[in-house]
């Protein structure tokens, strides 16, 4: 089974501007409301360790994933992770960006599920992974538009 949860945001800052935001890492405690702290070099390959603000108010759930993506180029910053054998349950996210032809960005999250267990996971965090991811995408646009 394949489930992809999904959110985005126009945000009036440029493309460069954003991406600077998000590859930097040691300040999204101030703004990255869903994953306020992330342990990564963002080589890939490299573990990213995730701190992960499921439900506002409880302890972060701490998920361990690598690296797949940090293309400066396209604009694309990416972990996934693997849970036992793959059949059992793969997860990755991408966040992309594009720009815009007003000169502001889109920015764009998908983390893609799948495996035997994608309707437990689902049953138990879909609702906060989705509630997260938008809550991201917001605060990413209102970091950028404040410079």
């Amino acid at each position: 089974m394949t489930i992809r949860i999904q959110a985005q945001s126009d945000i009036d800052a440029p493309i460069e501007q954003v991406w600077s935001i998000l590859l930097d890492l040691e300040r999204y405690a101030e703004w990255n409301p869903f994953t306020p702290r992330i342990d990564a070099t963002l080589v890939v390959g490299e573990p990213v360790v995730l701190h992960v603000a499921m439900k506002p108010g409880r302890k972060r759930l701490v998920q361990r994933e690598q690296c797949s993506a940090n293309d400066p180029v396209g604009f694309e910053l990416g972990w996934g992770m693997t849970m036992g054998a793959p059949w059992l349950l793969r997860a990755n996210r991408v966040q992309r960006l594009t720009r815009r032809p007003d000169g502001g960005t889109h920015y764009f999250t998908e983390d893609v599920f799948d495996g035997a267990l994608v309707p437990l996971v689902m049953a138990l965090y879909g609702a906060d992974i989705q509630r997260g991811f938008e809550g991201v995408a917001r605060a990413l646009a209102v970091r950028a538009e404040r410079g």
